[in-house]
């Protein structure tokens, strides 16, 4: 069985979600279906969020049905691709219930259409999801580069192979694949990143921006990225040994972030309701 270990982003993503919202556009063509899909609430989620994958079968276990929406509807269109949605509205119950969702699939599709197309027919069919699209002048991040250039060391050519997300779960990616990020939560967070393009990074934004992150580099390519900066917590407390994360990517990778307004993409929950039974 092939499996796709999680990496955590906001409260719930995938490794390779980041891959797959910035180089897919997910909008459904037809109406894609799983074969067999059973949905559970599971109100003990000692784990955390995580998913089990493997040729025709799709799960997701102890997630929020917010977060499912937000990956099922990403997409690369509009100021800021490559970042998970926000997706607005609903009742209180899409953050604080968890859901086991596993399902199976006919003809092993690519994780490109379980993720995408198929995953938001289930939310159509079994959660009775409704919503529609809004373009909202909101806060956002501005992402720059410092006159003294960029500090991103280039991906060596040749060094990390970019994954197929209509194969991956046929055979195992690479041990070197392209666009591994990995974040290392604690009074120190620290990022790192193999042949990443700066719109996967900015899909993989720290928790700590809470607001999107528009690009406006200009920087093409892959890069190696490392960077160190400190938690709130640990600023607030004086106990912090490395800089503020606005900070850290100014001095470690040459880059700015600049508080501004600009045109976000949405999507706005119409109707939902909590799942049919299996």
């Amino acid at each position: 069985m092939t499996a796709v270990a999680p990496t955590p982003f906001s409260r719930f993503t995938f490794r390779l979600m980041s891959l797959l919202l910035a180089s897919l556009a997910l909008h459904a063509q037809g109406q894609a279906r799983f074969e067999v899909a059973t949905i559970r609430l599971t109100p003990d989620c000692t784990a955390g969020a995580r998913e089990q994958q493997s040729p025709g079968r799709f799960g997701v276990l102890c997630v929020s049905l917010r977060d499912v929406i937000r990956v099922a509807y990403g997409n690369v269109e509009g100021p800021s691709p490559g970042r998970l949605p926000e997706v607005l509205g609903g009742p209180r119950w899409i953050d604080s219930n968890r859901y086991d969702i596993v399902a199976t699939a006919p003809d092993n599709p690519g994780l490109d259409q379980m993720y995408g197309p198929m995953t938001r027919t289930l939310l159509e069919d079994r959660f009775r999801l409704k919503l529609h699209d809004e373009t909202r002048n909101l806060p956002v991040y501005k992402l720059t580069v410092l006159k003294q250039a960029a500090k991103l060391k280039p991906t060596p050519d040749g060094s990390c192979v970019p994954v197929d997300l209509k194969t991956v779960l046929q055979s195992p990616p690479p041990p070197n694949y392209c666009g591994r990020l990995s974040v290392t939560n604690g009074a120190t967070t620290i990022f790192d990143g193999h042949g990443v393009t700066i719109t996967e990074f900015i899909a993989r934004a720290p928790r700590t921006l809470n607001r999107p992150v528009i690009d406006q580099t200009g920087l093409t390519g892959r890069f190696d990225i490392h960077f160190e900066f400190a938690t709130t917590d640990s600023l607030d407390t004086g106990e912090a040994s490395v800089p503020s994360v606005f900070t850290a990517i100014q001095e470690q990778l040459g880059l700015k972030l600049t508080v501004a307004t600009g045109p976000v993409e949405v999507h706005v929950i119409d109707h939902v309701e909590r799942p049919s039974e299996n």
